[in-house]
């Protein structure tokens, strides 16, 4: 009977793999970096480790393969390899306090990319493995990949029920953590978490999707004992309501924060963002307004207020030069997209930032007894040709103009200098 049952499972496996279905995919992107008065870490032109005037190529080269064995099954391996080459840092530079080991954001050296097993019919889809999570606007959840490794990579499991264009996806796993000199299965990961997202259809062109996020590290580390945050809110938008768009997100944050001290606070944090605009069809350009807020931490409360963002992706939503993210802000926006060409985007920003809490922690600087909260303006104008179906281009230009806040912190730390601050990038992008 075991033979029988072992030639049978054999007969199954093998006509699977006669008949899977095999599709390679793979992406080879080239990035040019220029930054004057400022890098990936600090402000002005004597920063504390790195060059003020940093330039560099970002390389990312990715191949994977999917393995289609039925019309329900299915396995993916992929691989990447991201370097910066000319960078000013060192990978050392990038030891990560919080969990006692180099994070990286620019570079992974041959790692294992995503890489899991799938089943998927008409209203289930169910994943294991390592995989990018991503919803909506990748504001709450998304994989950051403007950075050169990805910021956000699951090893998770992740079920998705599906009714026609409305979903309810659970999942729950951890973070990977980019070592350039280890192979990510050698070491720890990063966060323990999990989420629920939704999404409504109400309209053809609006949605709702109600949010829930689940963070947790429990290793106690140099600037905490342990973290267990929750997060919970709405997106809420229209792409087309006769010619307007909006689109709103509100996410409530809440916790147990344990000090080195020993002291336990509560989290009571809030992170909203709000846009709007119109659409002139006929000539082809989008306007819209724009303001986003973080909370930042109250000196005189007793809880931790600082807003931290999630699993989000900030790389292109608060300046394109990165010096803010989505906590402590306060972001006023004004923007512009202008198609002059079918295959041609430009869109131009306009920013001015300002700290919820000016004491709180900005880049790596924490200064004590700011009394000033305007950051500084930054204007970004990004185009993006579509040379080829398969091949994107993009050049970006960004000017920061720096603000009292600067100026004071300038005064109180000597490695920040109040020079004004601009970046320049290009990028080609090959995915097959």
């Amino acid at each position: 009977m075991k033979s029988i049952k072992g030639v049978a499972c054999g007969l199954l496996l093998s006509s699977s793999l006669l008949y899977s279905q095999v599709d390679i995919d793979g992406e080879i992107r080239l990035r040019f970096e220029y930054f004057n008065n400022m890098n990936e870490k600090y402000y002005g032109t004597h920063p504390k480790i790195g060059k003020s005037n940093d330039s560099y190529l970002l390389t990312r080269l990715r191949l994977g393969f999917t393995y289609q064995f039925d019309e329900q099954w299915k396995a993916k391996i992929s691989l990447q390899d991201t370097r910066a080459l000319g960078w000013g840092f060192d990978n050392s530079d990038w030891y990560n306090k919080e969990f006692g080991q180099e994070h990286n954001p620019q570079r992974d050296y041959l790692e294992l990319h995503q890489t899991y097993l799938q089943y998927q019919n008409k209203n289930i889809t169910a994943s294991i493995g390592r995989q990018k999570i991503a919803y909506g606007d990748n504001r709450v959840f998304g994989p950051g990949e403007w950075k050169n490794s990805g910021k956000w990579v699951w090893d998770a499991v992740k079920i998705s029920l599906k009714e026609e264009s409305n979903f309810l996806d659970f999942f729950y796993g951890r973070t990977m953590l980019h070592d350039p000199n280890k192979l990510s299965l050698e070491h720890r990961h990063g966060y323990y978490g999990g989420g629920i997202y939704g999404h409504y259809a109400y309209r053809k062109t609006a949605a709702i999707e109600p949010i829930f996020a689940y963070k947790q590290n429990e290793k106690s580390n140099e600037i905490y004992i342990a973290l267990e945050s929750y997060y919970m809110g709405l997106r809420l938008y229209d792409t087309d309501l006769y010619g307007y768009f909006y689109d709103m997100t509100y996410l409530k944050s809440f916790g147990d924060y344990s000090k080195l001290d020993k002291t336990t606070v509560d989290i009571d944090g809030v992170g909203v963002h709000v846009d709007g605009g119109y659409h002139l069809k006929s000539l082809k350009i989008k306007v819209g307004l724009g303001y986003t807020y973080a909370s930042g931490d109250n000196p005189k409360t007793s809880k931790r207020e600082t807003f931290d963002g999630a699993f989000g992706a900030s790389d292109k939503y608060y300046g394109r030069l990165n010096l803010m993210a989505w906590s402590n802000l306060k972001d006023y926006e004004l923007f512009t997209v202008i198609k002059p060409m079918s295959k041609t985007k430009v869109k131009i920003e306009y920013h001015r930032f300002y700290a919820v809490e000016p004491s709180n922690k900005w880049k790596s600087y924490t200064i004590t007894s700011m009394q000033n909260d305007h950051y500084g303006d930054e204007i970004d104008i990004v185009t993006t040709y579509q040379y080829h179906q398969n091949i994107n281009l993009m050049l970006g230009l960004s000017y920061f103009n720096s603000g009292d806040f600067i100026e004071e912190a300038s005064t109180k730390n000597s490695f920040i200098t109040s020079n004004n601050a601009y970046g320049v990038f290009t990028q080609f992008q090959y995915k097959f």
